[in-house]
């Protein structure tokens, strides 16, 4: 066999000492320049008009009424930057708004000069949250497989187009995947060595969890289970876990991180409504309905107030349209996230995916822990069918998935040995025996495959670079090839996956290049598009436009209702509104998500047949 260093070699000498320092701060300066360069040429999207003014309100009046359901931690993180510049925002009427919407509309109209400037210094904070996501994937992933695991796992969560997307908004998603991984590294250190100092920083990460969404309390019920069944699997199969504690011991600890978080969420609303009874809330859920008839009205709740609102708000919650595979419905669909994850992943994530789950010979139980979690909180949401809105819900995955994809340059221990080595100088003992000879050739075998292995990572690493570079700026409309390209991702997918209102500056800026004095106009948003200095006239279903060039957002082409212009008196209500331009040729399509027609050229091939 030859002495030239393998790929795996090659690999783990870029991922140890100064080099695997370095390779990681590279890995980070491309992903925040990636992300960057999106954020700053793209709108402001839906639920980023409503989240930043939240969070300043927050700030400057101190009143959480607004926060019942929306997430508290993101929105004040992200309006941090504001509370140094001359951000407007009259608090005379927020005590009066029934949820954050309106005050995202009162922010819009007193600072429409420099209102994306605004956003884009909350996106500064979102975009160090994804920067964190990355490092602790390389964190996690380095602890469980070692270096070379761990640099791999920062590259495929740090280039992936759904990270790059969703990482630089002004919305909790990045924010719960950040928390989710600390979450799980923070586990998996306490169930190897339970104690005071790793049960304080596990009930900090569950806590910072939920205060990004709701969907971090998952976690205090999926911790407790993962331990139960670690405990039951070392009662039949008894190992060296921590030898010198006790089970008793470790659920101590484990319900003191439980109840840390529980304070972490109270710190998080600033101690309002700590510990009220029962009987005080006027639920609108059926689920707390029947909890609240069942339970004394004593009973104090061990939640904020308002965060305790916020579940039942979330449960409440209802008449979302979902869209998947060319069907509209009310109700969700069981595979909507399935679905969603196989057409928006790069395919050279899922095939290696796909390869290390082959490639796994056992999973042992730190293996289990984010894999389990992973599959659960998924589970959750497809059975929940409650928001069919955007693969964002599940943004926490992809993260998991760069960890899963690290698996494959796991180092087992030990060098590995590529050439027989006779025992002794002697005649009869250099005469290799039988099952030495199988031995040796096993362990070549097992370095060709595990070099093929490296090779095959190399390759991923390198085709998703050339994904995210090919994709940029335009991240949120990614699909792969299998889905057909961001061309044909409405086959698939409507929504936050194609159109969530980004691409108003792309407009403005066709505009411009072409000449484009004013445009009739159906945008998917909150944000009027004047605010970006665009000159429209609303593009009413069944009437003549007005202007030789139409722009229709690709939700409401392809049969989403919403919100028109950002006009909340104008909610269109008909999917097949503008059902007669999807046989028309679009003259453009702006960032996936915007169509731009010529009605001129239209007429004159219609008349043409």
């Amino acid at each position: 066999m030859t002495n030239d260093p393998s790929m795996t070699d090659r690999l783990d000498a870029l991922a140890h000492g100064r080099r695997g320092k370095c390779c990681l701060g590279f890995l980070l300066l491309t992903t925040f320049a990636l992300a960057a360069g999106s954020a700053a040429q793209k709108s402001v999207t839906v639920d980023e008009f409503q989240a930043l003014p939240h969070g300043l309100a927050i700030w400057r009046t101190g009143d959480l009424h607004m926060a019942t359901g929306v997430p508290v931690l993101p929105s004040l993180l992200a309006a941090l930057p504001l509370l140094t510049t001359s951000a407007q925002l009259d608090l005379a009427p927020i005590a009066g708004y029934p949820s954050s919407w309106p005050c995202g509309g009162q922010f819009m109209r007193e600072n429409a000069s420099n209102y994306h400037a605004y956003f884009l210094l909350g996106r500064l904070v979102s975009l160090a949250c994804l920067l964190a996501t990355c490092g602790l994937a390389y964190g996690y992933a380095r602890s469980l497989y070692g270096p070379t695991a761990g640099l791999v796992a920062a590259t495929f969560a740090g280039l992936s187009p759904n990270m790059l997307a969703h990482g630089p908004l002004v919305t909790p998603d990045i924010f719960l995947a950040c928390a989710t991984v600390a979450a799980l590294w923070a586990f998996d250190t306490f169930l190897r060595r339970p104690g005071w100092s790793t049960a304080a920083v596990l009930g900090l990460t569950l806590g910072l969890a939920a205060l990004c969404k709701l969907t971090g309390l998952l976690l205090f019920m999926i911790f407790p289970a993962i331990t139960l069944a670690v405990q039951l699997a070392d009662s039949v199969h008894p190992t060296r876990r921590h030898p010198k504690t006790p089970w008793r011991a470790t659920w101590f600890t484990l319900f003191a991180a439980l109840v840390v978080g529980v304070l972490v969420i109270h710190l998080g609303y600033l101690g309002d409504g700590a510990l009220v009874p029962l009987g005080k809330y006027s639920f609108l859920s059926s689920q707390l309905r029947c909890v609240q008839a069942w339970l004394p009205d004593w009973l104090p709740v061990p939640l904020p107030y308002y965060f305790f609102l916020g579940v039942d708000a979330q449960w409440a919650e209802g008449g979302y349209t979902a869209y998947l595979l060319g069907e509209l419905n009310t109700t969700g669909f069981y595979h909507y996230y399935l679905v969603a994850l196989l057409v928006k992943t790069p395919l050279p994530v899922l095939l290696l995916l796909l390869l290390s789950t082959c490639r796994a010979r056992r999973l042992d139980r730190r293996d289990a822990i984010w894999l389990v979690t992973a599959a659960t909180m998924l589970i959750f949401f497809s059975l929940a069918r409650h928001k069919n809105i955007g693969v964002r819900y599940v943004l926490f995955l992809e993260p998991l998935m760069a960890v899963g994809i690290s698996r494959l340059v796991r180092r087992e221990g030990g060098e590995r040995t590529t050439e027989f080595i006779p025992p002794s100088s002697s005649a009869e003992s250099q005469r290799p025996k039988r099952n030495e000879f199988r031995s040796t050739q096993v362990k070549r075998n097992e370095f060709r495959s595990t070099n093929r292995t490296a090779w095959a990572v190399v390759a991923g690493m390198i085709a998703v670079l050339a994904v995210s570079l090919w994709t940029w700026p335009n991240y949120l409309a990614y699909f792969n090839l299998a889905g057909g390209g961001p061309g044909n991702g409405h086959r698939y997918l409507l929504d936050s996956n194609l159109d969530w209102g980004q691409d108003l500056i792309t407009l403005r800026r066709y505009m411009d290049t072409e000449g484009i004095d004013d445009i009739d106009l159906a945008y998917f948003g909150r944000v009027r598009p004047e605010v970006y200095d665009i000159r429209y006239t609303p593009l009413l279903p069944g009437r003549r436009p007005a202007h030789r060039h139409v722009a229709i957002s690709a939700n409401f082409l392809w049969g989403l209702t919403h919100i028109v212009n950002g006009d909340p008196t104008y909610w269109l209500d008909d999917p097949e509104a503008y059902r007669e331009f999807r046989r028309r040729r679009p003259k453009a399509v702006l960032g996936w998500s915007i169509y731009v027609f010529d009605m001129e050229a239209l007429d004159r091939h219609d008349s043409d047949n």
